[in-house]
């Protein structure tokens, strides 16, 4: 097992309204973004987008990700926490995880002990009650909101 995991909520900070927004994930190789994704809070629900192409491939619209019917995005319980993240792979760095989910997606928020500062993000994928491994999202500065910039997020998307 794992020594790196706290199972405790409370060492790492939550999800909270100010971590909703856009992000984005990279391409190691290009240094270019290859998705965008969008945590979004709707009255008690949270619910994670991803920007899609619409069939004829020109223009992009925000599609809930879930495989099922259950799209809103529930906590994770300390115990499915220590399930997904007590792993080898995950002993370093040191921090605590909150993750909400659905059946089939997730999101994650990483706090490490030793610069709590220095909080990550990463969208998770399931199958079942296993985590595949988790994918580091970047968070967007606040302007990509704005639809003015709709334009700009679509040129950055398409990688």
């Amino acid at each position: 097992m794992a020594n790196n995991l706290f199972v405790l909520p409370r060492l790492g900070q939550t999800i909270r309204q100010e971590d909703s927004g856009i992000y984005y994930i990279l391409n190691q190789q290009t240094g270019r973004v290859r998705s965008l994704i969008q945590l979004v809070r709707e009255n008690l629900h949270w619910y994670i987008l991803q920007l899609q192409p619409i069939a004829d491939g020109l223009d992009y619209r925000w599609s809930v990700l879930s495989r099922e019917n259950d799209c809103a995005l529930k906590t994770a319980t300390d115990r499915q926490i220590a399930h997904y993240f007590s792993k080898p792979e995950y002993t370093e760095p040191v921090g605590a995880w909150q993750v909400m989910r659905n059946a089939d997606f997730g999101f994650g928020k990483f706090t490490p002990i030793e610069a709590p500062e220095d909080i990550s993000y990463a969208i998770l994928t399931f199958e079942g009650d296993e985590m595949k491994a988790p994918v580091r999202l970047h968070k967007a500065p606040t302007e990509w909101l704005h639809e003015n910039n709709q334009q700009d997020i679509l040129q950055l998307e398409i990688a």
